[in-house]
């Protein structure tokens, strides 16, 4: 039985001596051909290889590119962003902080001015009473007296007390009852007391 031009499971001796023997140079050209197709066959592979190579690699290289550029770009612009929000945060505070000295300013005048008014206002209020502080007589004793008692009927907020002796009273009627307790010709000394507004709020008299 003959399979693509050769004896198949034939013993030699049938076969016919002419087609015992294949042609070498049939062979020949039958294993170049294989070793061509080999070399073609391998250089398709590294072809294959290289172009799948590329094709894995080209994306690779361009994601590694943009990831560093983006990466850059991020990082300068994180840097412009920090350097903006410095400047901003600086200026804010420069403004905050001339907001508070001009707050500062303004509130030390008002205290000022406070401080003046109240002056102004206690000095007003004591003249009546500072004219006849220290030693002095009883036709004074009783003008101060009636000056206490005038101020305690109009200004119940700034009462003024009266010491001398074991009488201690803010009520006008017993000041003005007290002035029969001086004698003419004899020496008084009456010491004024403040408050922390500085207004007269007590009288001290004392036999000299």
């Amino acid at each position: 039985m003959k399979k693509n031009g050769e004896y198949v499971g034939v013993d030699d001796k049938y076969i016919p001596e002419n087609e015992k023997y294949v042609d070498d140079s049939l062979l020949g050209d039958k294993q170049i051909n294989q070793e061509n197709i080999k070399k073609v066959a391998k250089k398709i592979g590294i072809g294959y290889l290289i172009f799948i190579g590329l094709i894995i690699a080209v994306p690779i290289g361009l994601m590694i590119f943009f990831g560093i550029r983006f990466n850059n770009y991020f990082n300068k612009s994180k840097n412009m962003f920090n350097e903006v929000l410095d400047k901003t945060t600086s200026q804010i505070e420069k403004s905050q902080s001339t907001i508070n000295k001009a707050e500062e300013d303004f509130q030390e005048k008002v205290n000022k001015q406070k401080e003046q008014a109240n002056k102004i206002e206690a000095d007003s209020f004591n003249k009546s009473f500072e004219s006849f502080s220290g030693t002095t007589y009883k036709l004074f004793l009783t003008t101060l007296l009636d000056n206490v008692a005038t101020n305690n009927k109009k200004n119940s907020d700034k009462l003024i007390t009266v010491v001398y002796h074991t009488t201690t009273t803010s009520n006008p009627d017993e000041i003005i009852n007290l002035k029969q307790s001086f004698e003419e010709g004899k020496k008084y000394e009456s010491i004024l007391d403040y408050d922390s507004n500085g207004l007269v709020n007590k009288v001290t008299i004392k036999d000299l």
